[in-house]
């Protein structure tokens, strides 16, 4: 009989991660803030109360949907399981972002270029001063 390999790289995909541990911490806020049990909860969403003890303790990962589900009886946005979550920057986020600067600094010469009358152009680099400071 063959047995499941708990270390392939789908099992691992699978696994709960620091933010499915911080979503089902705060879950367990939010749940608590309105007063309802594990049970009522569970109710609410039509699953077991062992299924909101997994989603708490980080156990078990929740689909897209159900944090919509969940979010909706809780009365919260979505952003609000993830607040205030630290995202890390991964090496492609930080070279994406290095080409949206070049596309965006490329985009202002070309509409700087555009501006025909003096004012507006004066007008133009004072904005442009000013932003530039705010970022020093």
């Amino acid at each position: 009989m063959a047995t499941r390999d708990e270390t392939s790289p789908a099992h691992e995909a699978r696994k709960p991660t620091d933010a499915d541990r911080f979503v089902g911490q705060r879950l367990r806020l939010g749940r608590r803030e309105l007063g309802l049990t594990q049970e009522a909860l569970a109710a609410l969403l039509g699953v077991t109360f062992q299924q909101i003890q997994k989603y708490e303790a980080g156990h078990s990962r929740m689909s897209a949907g159900r944090l919509l589900e969940i979010a909706q009886a809780l009365s919260r946005p979505i952003g609000w399981f993830y607040e205030p979550f630290e995202m890390t920057e991964n090496a492609d986020d930080a070279r994406g972002r290095v080409l949206q600067a070049h596309d965006l600094k490329r985009d202002a010469r070309r509409l700087v270029e555009e501006i025909g009358d003096i004012e507006s152009l004066q007008a133009a680099v004072r904005v442009l001063e000013a932003l530039a400071l705010r970022a020093r």
